[in-house]
């Protein structure tokens, strides 16, 4: 066995648990040859291989954690993986599948592609090679990817300097393909195809004559082979070059083929026993039994909101000299450059509290220093209107710094951390996109005392960022000749020490005293939500997925569905509630809800986020509902508008309600009680019609089996009064007989049962009328026909029963009655909320203002709010403003993280301790939290704390991975699902329903109250929802300061589409216009910089806020580099809210061919949208898509079709949408036109009285609206029926009533 620089890791799985999986038996021989050939001391020459086969998730993680974080930088690392791949587009990421995945979890059950990546960029391997035999394996390197034969040219490479330890990968197959699982041609080895190729390749000297073989070379031997073996492109092997070691000598090549040991019986049993299996699984095992330690995870959050409180920092240059900053302008830079051990700190340096004069806590007592070379100036903008300001200044790298005495007893900075990139310099440089990637990917690759090497680095990042040299950098000679007198963007020679100081740090120093404070109380974090988040609290919650003894009642001031109830009632009871509120979906009014409820039910509640507006909102909408009913505070501005607020209440009480809360609270649960009622009634009734159509078809079928018309059947015993129970009487004496015996008259007896059947039916004239079967004449009678007509009968008995009823059954009447009471809800719960608003500030007078002195004297902050919390219930606060509140843990009964995607872990836990139970709800297929840390940094911060990237990669717990959303979601119950949407087009909703949210949303908008969608360049009759300008010869450019991206053409067209827009629609419409990119934006936005209904941003601008119309502008073109195309068509969450901002109408201009070859929601924007103006083939509307019809469905439908028909209709049409909302059938009658939905009843494990009422809700929404045209007269729909499906299979009789 060689022992030497170069390792491998073997990952395979072939066994799953899950069903849904086949098992890869090939997997076994993939790992045994594949190590077998790497081994060889004539081939590979690499040391032993690790191997973990079949690895849970946490098996994985740790596994490839363990053998990366060991390599040095002299070495060489091969990363192998065989295994299912599989590529969520919801979130656009690929998934590595082990033995323990859950197909409906994969993001908390399977290993991500993104993982596998922070591994590998921070891995110190000189050298990395990663081969994926799965499929779809080939999205891990989309936007990397230089796809191709081996004749076409590769992007070419950066300097190794700036990017020195790339990684070369080669996947099996591309982005959204399945491998070729197929073994070569010849061999008998029994793998995978691809392993197969590579494993007889090296065995056989068939890739190169002699000498290495570089990862080229095995990339372009896979594609010759599979190629010349006509396997599909698309299952070909994909690789990336890009920051990859070209040389990297991967193999030897052999002169004559090698003998490999053939694969011995035991080698699964021997695999799961190898060391680095064995190791991973004790890991994962003390994970599993000990959690992550508490105080290493807070101490770990400190830490990176420290790194990113400085990483953003840019302050200004005149001011904050001295203050903020320091300027280094004397000397040589030795600390970046590794030539030196420290600076000496400046005289007026702030130095570290000790602790008597502050909080006493540790992070009172902490001062940061970061320290970074060279200067960056940064003139800031005006108002956006092109003028200059200020100027900012900040470092181009950063470092951070500890001071602490030297020998001779001076205060010395020595680094404490490694060169990573100033994020707050980069996002102001580049567009979010291509900042978030270049701050990912850079990391130092200088030699220690190597400034040469360093400033060349510095050098290549200037040149991506754009940004010159104002004076010549060198590091042996230190300047600050030009660094305060620049007034444009460029470097500087001179370092820049940061310290963290002022408003801009009081946040963050506020919240990492708070998780410091808790780190060293976590004794009290049980019984707590921080508890529940931590140990997956759902799931462990004493009996409350039980109904509660005293169950609350949801308070809910505005319409509440079930999904909303849900959440509400789960909210009120469980430690730990998850929700995801897709857009318009009413989460906002959830809240609230959430708020009315709590304080109906004596509780208190705090309502926080990142988002201030989100907050706001909420504090409005209970504003509105009843002042005093939740007070907004934390930072300076809320501050004063709760003074404000207070002075209100103070000088203009509430009146007293017209009844007390105690009275209305009666009336509210005597109201709910008839809701309950009235959902059972409706609920008894979906099941009757789910019975009826069950022993419809039975009877259909059991007819069919006898040869019995259905008509016969019928008309037994018809004419009498009570037809039931003959045929009650008739069964119980047909299965009697059918058991005689001889000696008992049977057959007799079975003759005379069969005689009144067919006498009991009412005669036919002559010729009229179908005739009954032979076996009516029949004597004897057979036993198993009395039985079989004793089962029948019976059906039939049942189905009287029912439909005589059924057919008593008021459902208008029920309908109206559910429809009065939920609003009798509504308003008696805005009546409670005032009335316990009233009452409250009458008691609280003296707290209210002892609270406003203390607001106006600006100190006594905790101790008035948690005094005035004993009547004012409701609070609201933003994440960064958690110093207004006491640290003491259940300070509140519950607290809701609002936009919980867009909060970052650390900046809820603290809110988390001071509650007992949370409702964390949000959507991670919106816009996520902001990290601003390097991953050097998160990785400093990790290792200093002592925490593995596995262990938390396996709790989502990765601060600048994972949101909060993300971490609730892992450790609480599955996520609560808001389900109905009430605000998008239906077309417009369609396109990110099925691809975000897996067509789990009823889409019910409205379409009546919204504005008419607008043909801005054409005349499109009728106007398309979706629609698409089409520009075929744009091009983008580089921004005039070289950063960001524009398409001038594209924006011209723009401009003419707004214009149209503005000019045809009606003069209250509003139109948004969105961007990917800075520049296009900056572009655009001059161009309606005075008309306050047009709104240009990019997408982040957007955010929580809505348009009529949504003009879209993707800006790349054919021109733009790959990876910026990719960037643009990967974003899920940006596209989904760029979409989903539009009310009645989106408009897509680009070029509409591009799109289409992308993937991605962008290519199903362009599939979906129809040209406006006249296209290539004349088409100016768009054409309508019904969704796809089931087989029993469409037999329905034919079934009332032929009906429908039988009465003389004809102008008639199927499958058809009317507003964009779904319709079976559509016919004219009279001049009037109806719209028919079919009713098959409630899926598998949905609500009978839910499926009831949304079927009624969606009949709702379609009359009046244009319907018409492709068989149905041109028209307004006149009236909507509900058919339930047993009426269709009863025949003409049960129809009639609908349609008389």
């Amino acid at each position: 066995m060689t022992d030497n620089d170069r390792h491998a890791l073997l990952v395979g799985v072939s066994t799953y648990d899950s069903e849904k999986y086949r098992d890869l038996p090939a997997v076994r021989a993939d790992l045994h040859y594949m190590r077998a050939v790497l081994e060889n001391t004539e081939i590979g020459m690499y040391n032993e291989c690790a191997s973990a086969a079949e690895p849970t998730r946490a098996e994985m993680l740790h596994a490839v954690e363990t053998f990366l974080e060991a390599r040095q930088p002299s070495e060489t690392a091969l990363l192998y993986f065989s295994g299912h791949g599989e590529y969520c587009e919801q979130d656009g990421q690929l998934y590595f599948l082990t033995r323990d995945t859950d197909p409906a979890d994969l993001p908390g059950t399977a290993v991500p592609a993104e993982f596998l990546e922070r591994m590998l960029q921070s891995c110190r391997a000189a050298s990395k090679l990663v081969l994926l035999d799965c499929c779809s394996s080939g999205s891990v390197v989309q936007g990397w990817t230089a796809k191709g034969p081996s004749g076409e040219p590769d992007r070419p490479a950066p300097s190794t300097l700036l990017r020195p330890t790339g990684v070369y990968f080669i996947t099996a197959s591309d982005a959204l393909q399945a491998a070729s699982a197929m073994a070569p041609p010849g061999s008998s080895l029994g793998t995978s195809r691809f392993t197969g190729e590579i494993v007889e390749g090296l065995r056989n000297g068939r890739i190169k004559e002699g000498g290495w073989i570089t990862p080229d070379d095995l990339f372009d031997y896979l594609t010759a082979q599979m190629t010349r073996d006509g396997v599909p492109e698309e299952q070909r092997p994909t690789k990336s070059t890009i920051r990859a070691t070209r040389s990297l000598p991967f193999a030897r090549s052999v002169a004559r083929p090698v003998r490999l040991p053939a694969l011995p019986h035991d080698a699964t049993e021997a695999a799961r026993r190898s060391p680095a299996l064995l190791k991973a699984r004790e890991l994962a095992e003390a994970d599993e039994r000990d959690g992550v330690d508490r105080q290493q995870l807070l101490r770990y959050y400190a830490d990176c909101l420290t790194a990113q409180a400085a990483a953003g920092m840019r302050p200004d240059r005149d001011a904050g000299r001295d203050k903020k900053y320091f300027l280094l302008a004397r000397g040589e830079e030795t600390v970046q450059s590794g030539r030196g051990p420290h600076i000496v700190a400046p005289r007026s340096l702030p130095r570290p509290q000790d602790g008597r004069t502050g909080s006493g806590t540790e992070a009172a007592s902490r001062q940061e220093y970061w320290y970074g070379y060279p200067a960056i100036t940064l003139p800031a903008r005006d108002g956006g209107r092109g003028r200059r300001a200020t100027v900012e200044l900040a470092p181009l790298l950063i470092q951070q710094m500890e001071l602490a005495p030297d020998e001779e007893g001076r205060d010395v900075l020595r680094p404490s951390g490694v060169p990573s990139l100033h994020s707050g310099v980069v996002s102001e440089l580049l567009d979010a996109g291509d900042a978030a990637d270049l701050v990912a990917r850079w990391q130092p690759a200088w030699q220690e005392g190597n400034d040469a090497q360093m400033l060349r680095a510095v050098r290549e990042l200037l040149e991506e960022l754009g940004l010159p040299e104002l004076e010549p950098l060198d590091p042996s000679a230190l300047s600050d000749r030009t660094v305060m007198q620049a007034l444009r963007p460029g470097a500087h020679n001179a370092a820049v020490l940061l310290v963290p100081s002022g408003a801009e740090a009081m946040a963050t120093q506020a919240l990492v005293d708070n998780l410091l404070q808790i780190s060293t109380r976590t004794a009290q974090i049980a019984g707590t939500a921080l508890d529940a988040l931590l140990n997956g609290g759902a799931r462990q919650a004493p009996a409350t997925t039980a109904t509660p003894a005293n169950p609350v009642t949801p308070i809910a001031p505005g319409p509440c569905n079930e999904s909303q109830e849900q959440v509400i009632s789960s909210a009120m009871t469980q430690p730990l509630t998850v929700a995801t509120g897709p857009p318009g979906t009413g989460k906002s009014e959830v809240v609230t809800a959430v708020v009315t409820t709590c304080v109906a039910a004596g509780q208190s509640v705090l309502v926080a986020s990142t988002n201030n507006e989100a907050v706001d909102v909420v504090a409005r909408r209970c504003d509105d509902i009843a002042p005093g009913l939740l007070m907004r505070t934390g930072n300076k501005e809320a501050l004063e508008r709760e003074a404000a607020a207070l002075e209100r209440l103070l000088a203009e009480p509430p009146g007293a309600p017209r009844r007390g809360s105690a009275t209305v609270g009666g009336e509210l649960r005597n109201t709910r009680g008839a809701a309950d009622r009235l959902r059972a009634e409706a609920a008894h009734r979906v099941g009757e019609e789910e019975r009826l159509l069950d022993l419809f078809r039975d009877r259909e079928e059991r007819a069919t089996a006898l040869e019995l018309p259905l008509s016969l059947l019928e008309g037994a015993w018809a004419a009498d009064a009570d037809g039931v129970a003959p045929l009650g009487r008739w069964a119980e004496r047909a299965r009697k007989t059918a058991g005689a015996r001889w000696w008992q008259l049977g057959a007799w007896r079975r003759g005379r049962a069969l005689a009144a059947l067919v006498s009991a039916v009412a005669e036919h004239p002559e010729g009229a009328g179908p005739a009954w079967p032979d076996w009516a004449a029949e004597r004897p009678a057979p036993p198993g026909l009395l039985e079989s007509l004793a089962g029948v009968v019976s059906v039939e008995r049942e189905v009287r029963e029912l439909v005589r009823r059924h057919e008593e059954w008021d459902e208008e009447g029920l309908k109206e009655s559910r429809l009065t009471t939920a609003g009798a809800l509504s308003d008696l719960s805005v009546e409670l909320s005032r009335a316990l608003s009233a009452e409250t500030l009458g008691r609280a007078t003296g707290l209210m203002n002892q609270r406003l002195q203390a607001l106006r004297r600006r100190s006594g902050y905790q101790r008035s709010q948690k005094n005035l919390m004993a009547h004012i219930k409701g609070w609201a606060v933003s994440t960064h403003s958690v110093r207004q509140l006491e640290l003491a843990p259940q300070l509140f009964d519950l607290v809701v993280i609002d936009e919980a995607s867009q909060c970052s872990i650390p900046a809820v836990l603290p809110l988390l301790f001071r509650a007992r139970r949370a409702l964390v709800i949000g959507d991670p297929m919106q816009l996520g939290h902001i990290p601003g840390v390097s991953p050097q940094q998160e990785r400093q911060a990790r290792t200093r704390a002592g925490l593995s990237a596995a262990q938390l990669e396996h709790h989502r717990l990765t601060y600048h991975v994972h949101s909060s959303y993300h971490a609730g979601e892992q450790h609480g119950d599955r996520a609560l699902l808001l389900d109905e949407h009430y605000r998008c087009h239906p077309r417009i909703a369609d396109v990110v329903n099925g691809h975000c949210y897996g067509g789990r949303l009823r889409v019910l908008t409205d379409v009546r109250r919204q504005v008419p969608a607008h043909d801005p360049v054409g005349a499109g009759v009728p106007p398309p929802v979706l629609g698409w300008v089409n520009v075929p010869f744009g091009e983008s450019a580089r921004g005039g300061d070289g950063q960001s991206w524009r398409n001038t053409v594209e924006a011209e067209a723009v401009r003419r589409v707004v214009d149209g827009l503005l000019a045809g629609l009606p003069p209250d419409a509003t139109v948004g216009v969105v961007t990917p990119f800075r520049a296009q934006k900056e572009n655009l936005a001059r161009m309606w910089r005075d008309d306050d209904r047009v709104r240009v941003g990019t997408v982040h601008t957007f955010q929580g806020g809505q348009r009529d119309v949504m003009v879209l502008s993707p800006v790349a073109a054919p021109n733009t580099p790959p990876r910026t195309t990719h960037w643009v068509a990967s974003q899920v969450n940006l596209w989904n809210v760029a979409i989903t901002r539009a009310k009645s109408q989106l408009i897509t201009v680009g070029g509409h061919a591009f799109w289409q070859d992308q993937s991605g929601l962008p290519a199903l924007l362009a599939a979906r949208s129809a040209p406006l103006g006249a296209g290539d083939d004349g088409t100016t509307a768009e054409a309508d898509r019904p969704g796809p019809v089931t087989e029993a469905r469409a037999d329905l439908a034919d079934r009332l079709q032929q009906y429908l028909t039988g009465r003389g209709v004809t102008d008639l049409e199927r499958a058809v949408p009317v507003g964009g909302h779904p319709v079976d059938l559509l016919f004219t009658d009279a001049g009037e036109n109806t719209a028919v939905l079919i009713d098959p009843g409630p899926g598998p494990g949905e609500d009978p009285a839910r499926h009831l009422r949304l079927t009624h809700v969606q009949g709702d929404l379609l009359t009046g609206l244009p319907s018409g045209g492709c068989g149905a007269k041109p028209g307004p729909v006149s009236r909507t029926v509900r058919v339930p499906a047993w009426r269709i299979l009863a025949g003409e009789t049960a129809l009639a009533p609908l349609f008389g």
